[in-house]
């Protein structure tokens, strides 16, 4: 859907109508009935009041599903990578069992096999690659895959750096990419006498015969998409990408938590510059983001829990360009939703200056009823049932602690029940303890 032509001059809470309005009728949905219709309107809008920090009907809800409905329907994450259709019919029986859901979405986070097979990260374990088979999800290596004497590199020309450097190193597909003189230098017959090298001819046409089976797994997650919208289930990270904070970037990707501790005595000022540079990226980014059929955009976070940094840290090195990373999407009328990872109930005093209503934080660990008390008439907040209510515990526990969160954090809006993470597999009656919680105790009186 295109931006009206007068978007310029429109305040940021007008775009975010035209954003929210464009989720609650998504464009090109055909839906399986009058009814599936009904109830996605009466879902979104649920969201879109919580957003606002206003009272819906009852308090929504986020089931943390992720790749639960593999484990429903007998299969997991390896079988998900290649057999597209038999996924599909997980997700089906899942809808089928399962019945009223506030939102739902498809496993898109899930990769192809073959093509992970062929690409052979270093730096991602998945399972039957670098996991057991059995593994129920994937996993993030973290290393030094930039060292410390390479800021000046990177800030010299950074898609140079990710392409002869990062890559290679993280991609072992991608090694022979090591070999290209600067980008900056290639013109010309350059590019055909590189293409003798018989690694790189070897890795261009590699990744060519990729194409094919990146369109069926495009086409497969999507058809999976299509059907579960059309069945009046709303997609809620739905906002086109994902973002993160720019200090995770240089954290999580090039230095690894040992390197980006001993750099923020060592070299402050590089981190600084690199940020800046990460977070002028971003805002341009987020100035082409198309309107779609969900305003939110996840973002998870990793170095800014309590455990990290210290409160000056924070405020040094982690909350100002993640901040403005924040405003940037909130004058484009998105809604960022900040997952924070871990536990945030020292930040909580360190994150209130933002616009009323602006972000909603996704909260892991942190202490819920300080968020509310802190963040009440700023933020929606959103988490923090334990995870392993949902795996091994009881619909009782999980209702009982359902009910807590929500006599603490629904009173005046701006509260939406979730897991502080994803489940793999549990009992199914665990997830309807949830929705039957919010229905009982968390429903607004009018």
């Amino acid at each position: 859907m295109e931006k009206p032509s007068n978007w310029s001059e429109l305040t940021w809470e007008q775009k975010r109508d035209i954003r929210f309005n464009a989720w609650l009728n998504p464009e090109g949905v055909k839906f399986v009935n009058g009814e599936a219709e009904e109830v996605y309107k009466q879902r979104v809008t649920r969201f879109i009041k919580a957003f606002k920090l206003e009272e819906p009907d009852r308090v929504p809800v986020m089931l943390p599903t992720h790749t639960y409905p593999a484990s429903h329907g007998g299969f997991n994450f390896h079988g998900m990578m290649y057999d597209y259709a038999r996924t599909k019919e997980c997700w089906i029986k899942f809808m089928n069992d399962f019945g009223d859901m506030d939102s739902f979405s498809g496993p898109g986070l899930v990769p192809s096999g073959k093509i992970s097979e062929v690409m052979c990260s270093k730096n991602q374990l998945l399972p039957g690659l670098g996991l057991p088979e059995d593994s129920p999800t994937n996993q993030y290596v973290e290393g030094e895959y930039m060292s410390a004497d390479e800021y000046d590199l990177l800030a010299l020309d950074e898609s140079d750096f990710n392409v002869r450097y990062l890559l290679p190193r993280t991609t072992g597909l991608l090694e022979p990419l090591k070999k290209l003189p600067p980008l900056r230098n290639l013109q010309g017959t350059t590019l055909v006498a590189l293409l003798r090298d018989p690694e790189l001819r070897s890795m261009v046409q590699k990744l060519l015969d990729l194409g094919d089976e990146y369109d069926r797994w495009t086409k497969a997650m999507g058809e999976i998409a299509e059907i579960v919208i059309s069945r009046g289930y709303p997609p809620l990270m739905g906002g086109g990408f994902m973002a993160g904070a720019p200090y995770d970037f240089v954290a999580d990707m090039l230095r690894g938590t040992k390197g980006i501790s001993q750099d923020m005595f060592r070299k402050p000022q590089k981190i600084h510059d690199f940020m800046e540079r990460r977070l002028k990226m971003n805002v341009e980014a987020v100035k082409e983001a198309p309107i779609t059929r969900s305003p939110i955009v996840m973002m998870p976070l990793h170095k800014g829990d309590d455990m990290f940094m210290s409160d000056k840290q924070f405020d040094e090195f982690y909350w100002p360009t993640l901040k403005a990373t924040f405003m940037a999407m909130i004058d484009e009328g998105l809604v960022p939703m900040p997952f924070a990872e871990g536990r945030y109930t020292r930040r909580l005093k360190q994150i209130t200056d933002t616009p009323p209503s602006g972000v909603a934080w996704y909260f892991d660990q942190t202490d819920m009823a300080l968020a509310k008390q802190t963040l009440k008439g700023i933020c929606c907040i959103a988490g923090n049932l334990p995870s392993s209510n949902i795996m091994t515990g009881t619909p009782e526990l999980v209702k009982a602690n359902c009910r807590k969160l929500i006599e603490t954090c629904a009173p005046g809006g701006g509260y939406i029940l979730a897991a502080g993470a994803s489940v793999e597999k549990g009992d199914i009656n665990n997830l309807h303890a949830m929705m039957n919680a919010a229905k009982e105790y968390g429903t607004y009186k009018k």
